[in-house]
């Protein structure tokens, strides 16, 4: 595990880097693209167990914080998507630059967004995209962590009263807004509100893999998963649904891991390689 720091086009962005195990020359990478928040902080640990199951089984793996959050340069209300996206770009020339001949995307939540979105862009060609329990509508996100706003304010007997539909309106007339001790810079939260998965363009990738984790066997699964699903097959796209019975450490008020989920994903690249 070596931390670093890689420039971009915005400044340094930090990031961990694991190399391959017993592999002095590999041709496949990994970058991770993180969940959105304090989504990502109570993913860290998950993350890096992950990153290093990988490494194990000859992948190189990179865990990037995007500009504006963790160690990277930059406050998140700087924060854009079209910085995001760049920034992904930055993570990939670098591990070209050590020598990979391929760059598989592994993102969590809204990174797994970002992940799509930027395959969608034709940017580079992504032979695999690892999406653990994706966000597929940017818009419902939003909304429901706009959410937390309108809870803080109804508990604050000082705080004036809001509906999240009109924040949402002063994030789209260009306003800066703060939520639960993040300033949502507009530039970054319109072009996520626009986005949902099934009207991306999916022809840049060769296989897409989906994780749900799910608290128990009887849990019903998330519908948009399992549409999004049928539609990346009748695009004639390789694509599966990977169902776990996990923790849902995203969103866990306690650290947990999930080691169900890493078995899984592990399994899943183990084809890969």
């Amino acid at each position: 595990m070596q931390p670093l720091f890689i420039e971009s086009s915005v400044g340094k962005l930090f990031a961990i880097y694991w190399p391959p195990v017993g592999k002095p020359y590999f041709d496949k990478a990994i970058i991770h693209i993180p969940a959105f928040a304090e989504e990502m902080n109570k993913s860290r640990r998950m993350v890096a167990l992950q990153a290093q199951a990988f490494s194990d089984l000859g992948y190189a793996v990179l865990v990037l914080d995007l500009f504006g959050t963790g160690d990277s340069t930059g406050d998140f209300g700087e924060a854009t998507w079209e910085i995001w996206l760049q920034n992904i770009d930055a993570g990939i020339d670098w591990l070209k630059q050590q020598g990979a001949q391929s760059v598989d995307l592994w993102g969590l939540r809204i990174g797994a967004l970002l992940a799509m979105d930027f395959s969608s862009r034709k940017r580079h060609r992504i032979q695999h995209l690892i999406a653990w329990q994706p966000v597929l509508n940017g818009d419902v996100f939003i909304t429901q962590f706009l959410r937390l706003r309108v809870t803080a304010a109804m508990m604050n007997k000082h705080a004036s009263r809001e509906k999240v539909s009109d924040i949402k309106q002063q994030l789209l007339e260009g306003r800066a807004i703060e939520v639960a001790g993040y300033l949502l810079n507009s530039d970054l939260i319109k072009p996520l509100m626009a986005l949902h998965a099934d009207r991306l363009d999916w022809q840049t990738v060769n296989e897409v893999a989906i994780f749900e984790v799910a608290p128990g066997e009887d849990n019903p699964g998330v519908i948009g998963n399992t549409q999004l699903l049928v539609i990346l097959q009748e695009r004639n796209i390789n694509a599966s649904l990977i169902k776990v019975v996990d923790d849902a450490f995203w969103s866990s008020q306690e650290t947990c891991e999930a080691s169900d989920l890493i078995k899984a994903s592990c399994d899943k690249v183990k084809q890969w390689l």
